[in-house]
């Protein structure tokens, strides 16, 4: 055999090689779903626009409904907007027809994960807990937004140049984005070490940083005047654990030097294209061109200036408002908004936009948030308005422990954490994100929340319910040890793990 006839059976093998490993990589991230439920899900892409949740792969028929099969790396086929009303309409018929009534009102609880969710995980979830949650006394509805950290990342490198998306006219950029990212991660190091290991001091047993401290002398006079409900959360690691925790962390102090400033440089980039896509979610960026459909048709009705926001979101909010009105008003229902981390942001802005319809008040009657990845500002400035027009709304602010907080971990294997410590939020205050003030840093963490108190007016403040969980392995069993463990699996849609009076229950971490 030729030295040619050998170099090309190498490639073919190579070839051959290579399209095994993809086979393989497709049917490992292939999944079926059994019984997606799209009447409980109203699902969103990275640009604002509603896609299929029932498959995107191995389509029974084009246009929607897919019924295919879920990969991961795979985007949903997007809806037109007249088959995307069609979908509304069956989703409103469902929920006439199955939402429970209770005290005379029909129930709802829509809910809203956070960030780092892969688009097949959050299908799965509404697979997996809509039944449950009907059973408990509502009509769930899941808004899933695209926010997975590849994708969030990608959109960054390759097509989001200055708040605007180029598409392919972006992606020369992208080594360059690239090269910012690398070199920043060297720039920041010095500054992202300091962080890390004030942030890993603060879990140290006997000792308790200033922003604690403030937290638990407002907590004392809070729970002494008695005016907000409030449940403080303790510490009850045992020395074991805490032996355990400060040994490993020891070992692993290599890999979580090495990590951090990548986190740092690429992990805020992801976060600029998350936060970008809460906004989408409501306003796509056809609603800034009038060369848009929604443009054109709104300049053919009446003009430019009556463009309607078009996120897919927004079109959900207010066919859901026709509905209402349509059928006995907000009288006749009682609905529940329940946001985990990145989530509230999303609620956030559904609130401040929807809140209020030309019937009239809408009954967001609890709202509860989750480890609120919201900045303190952001909360205040849509909750508290509208707290102030719905005299029946309750608030409910959900929080780890503040030592909790601090030890979070990503670990593969227990005591083995290989990245920097801290939950999504802790890294959002310290290396994501750049709080200007106080009012900039993350509400779902007890000490933000707790020293910005005082800002909440003086007649709003029974209705707002505050629960710090307790932080130790011996309560793993009944309160969140970790941010992520708010959607799974904690109950999040059971008043009783809500509530600061009840103490924590093993049923509110009784998963799926």
């Amino acid at each position: 055999m030729g030295r040619s006839q050998r170099a090309n059976g190498l490639r073919l093998t190579l070839g051959a090689g290579w399209l095994i490993v993809l086979g393989l990589a497709v049917l490992a991230g292939c999944s079926s779903i059994l019984q997606v439920p799209p009447e409980h899900i109203v699902m969103i892409n990275g640009r604002g626009n509603p896609v299929d949740p029932t498959g995107n792969v191995g389509c029974a028929e084009e246009p929607a409904p897919c019924d295919g099969s879920h990969f991961w790396f795979t985007a949903y086929p997007e809806m037109t907007r007249d088959r995307y009303d069609a979908y509304l309409s069956k989703l409103f018929e469902a929920m006439r027809r199955d939402a429970p009534m209770i005290d005379g009102k029909k129930r709802l609880l829509i809910f809203v994960h956070g960030g780092l969710n892969t688009q097949v995980g959050t299908i799965q979830r509404a697979a997996a807990l809509h039944r449950t949650i009907q059973a408990a006394g509502y009509f769930p509805v899941f808004l899933n937004w695209q926010s997975s950290l590849f994708s969030s990342y990608f959109d960054h490198l390759l097509y989001i140049r200055k708040g605007q998306d180029l598409g392919v006219a972006g992606v020369p950029f992208a080594p360059f984005y690239l090269l910012a990212d690398v070199a920043r991660s060297v720039a920041r190091a010095p500054v992202v070490w300091s962080f890390q290991f004030w942030n890993d001091i603060r879990s140290i047993p006997f000792f308790t940083p200033p922003d604690e401290t403030d937290a638990r002398r407002i907590a004392d006079d809070v729970k002494r005047e008695g005016i907000f409900d409030l449940a403080e959360g303790d510490d009850k690691r045992n020395i074991a654990e805490m032996i355990a925790s400060g040994f490993s962390w020891f070992v692993t102090l290599p890999t979580k030097l090495l990590t951090a400033p990548f986190i740092d440089a690429f992990g805020k980039s992801t976060w600029e294209i998350m936060l970008r896509r809460t906004d989408l979610l409501y306003h796509t960026d056809g609603d800034f061109s009038t060369a848009s459909d929604v443009a054109k048709r709104a300049h053919t009705e009446k003009g430019y200036q009556h463009v309607q926001a078009d996120g897919g979101f927004s079109v959900f909010m207010r066919r859901l408002q026709e509905e209402l009105e349509r059928n006995g008003g907000a009288d006749a229902w009682d609905i529940t908004l329940v946001g985990h981390s990145m989530g509230t942001i999303v609620l956030n802005r559904l609130i401040h936009d929807f809140g209020t319809s030309p019937s009239g008040t809408m009954p967001f009657n609890r709202i509860v948030y989750m480890a609120a990845a919201a900045s303190v500002k952001e909360y205040e400035d849509s909750v508290f308005p509208y707290l102030a027009k719905n005299p029946r709304a309750q608030f409910y602010h959900l929080t780890l422990h503040a030592r909790a907080e601090a030890r979070d971990r990503w670990e593969p294997v227990r005591y083995v954490d290989l990245p920097p410590r801290g939950s999504l939020l802790v890294w959002v205050d310290e290396f994501l994100a750049n709080p200007a003030t106080p009012h900039d840093r993350t509400a779902g963490r007890f000490t933000n929340l707790m020293v910005a108190l005082h800002d909440t007016p003086e007649e709003l403040r029974r209705r707002i319910h505050i629960k710090e969980f307790h932080a130790g392995a011996d309560v793993r069993s009944t309160d969140p040890q970790k941010h992520g463990q708010f959607s799974a699996p904690f109950t999040f849609w059971k008043p009783e793990c809500w509530e600061p009076k009840r103490p924590s229950s093993p049923a509110c971490l009784a998963g799926r």
